[in-house]
């Protein structure tokens, strides 16, 4: 299983943000192609409860994935989910809105 090859490489060589890896140097050790499916494999890994460990991350040119050592690293991973999860919501809103304008017109 994948994901227990990238978690165990996470938990070995990526403790803290510090020292966290690039999407592109974790996807190219494992051969996953895509970054759409490297983010799967990180979600698997933090939805399951057999990985004990918090994976973080790091949007942007300079971001990439590691296993959170501080409560403060935790907390920013959380509210960075949170905000990502809030974001998608308020554009559900946007586009329910939408349809239904769009069924007054018709």
């Amino acid at each position: 299983m994948i994901e227990e090859l990238v978690y165990a490489y996470l938990c070995s060589h990526n403790r803290g943000k510090d020292n966290l890896i690039k999407n592109q140097d974790l996807r190219n050790m494992f051969e996953i192609r895509s970054d759409k499916s490297m983010r799967q494999v990180i979600q698997n890994i933090r939805e399951s409860m057999q990985f004990t460990e918090v994976v973080g991350s790091v949007s942007g040119t300079h971001g990439g994935f590691y296993i959170c050592e501080t409560e403060e690293e935790m907390k920013e991973t959380v509210n960075n989910i949170k905000h990502r999860a809030n974001q998608m919501l308020r554009m559900t809103h946007v586009l329910e809105y939408k349809i239904s304008k769009c069924k007054e017109v018709e």
